[in-house]
């Protein structure tokens, strides 16, 4: 929560760094930073940092962030691993057919021919696609059309058509 009582929603999570000039690599969708946006760093062990985005750069498997008053490796190294958090009225808007983690977790995954697969408990990024990570198996569906993907906010449940074999992995 916000001091104002706002909610605060994870949008991604400080994965490295790039280069000298403190710019860190976050694992996120380009979708949810945008310069001149206020986030909240949360890393174990240390206080939640207040943080504006200086600016947002697309990059292989991550997207690439400056913030104001991280100018340096060093300062950069410090919020490694930190969860990014913003107020949800601070969301920017999405794409149609666009999803935010928060809003996926806890969703139940059903299988056309599979019945109930289990609860979205993250996401995972890769280059390829983003995966739900579903179950306590932690069995990774790729949030392709291909898989016939198809979310359903109102009922909070995502419906797949999976490959024959998959089942194996269940």
């Amino acid at each position: 929560m916000t001091p104002g009582g706002e909610e605060l929603v994870l949008i991604g999570r400080v994965v490295g760094v790039f280069g000298l000039r403190g710019d860190v690599k976050v694992a996120a969708s380009a979708f949810s930073l945008v310069a001149g946006q206020r986030v909240v760093a949360r890393a174990a062990g240390k206080g939640d940092r207040s943080l504006v985005v200086r600016s947002v750069r697309p990059a292989t498997g991550h997207v690439r962030v400056a913030f104001e008053d991280v100018d340096d490796a060093n300062a950069a190294d410090e919020l490694r691993g930190a969860a990014l958090l913003v107020a949800s009225a601070d969301l920017p808007p999405l794409p149609a057919d666009a999803y935010r983690e928060a809003e996926l977790v806890g969703m139940r995954v059903v299988d056309e021919k599979l019945g109930d697969v289990g609860a979205v408990v993250g996401i995972a990024q890769y280059p390829s696609a983003d995966m739900l990570v579903v179950g306590a198996k932690r069995v990774l569906i790729p949030m392709l059309a291909a898989y016939g993907l198809r979310v359903d906010r109102v009922t909070r449940t995502i419906t797949t058509a999976l490959p024959d074999g998959f089942e194996e992995l269940l």
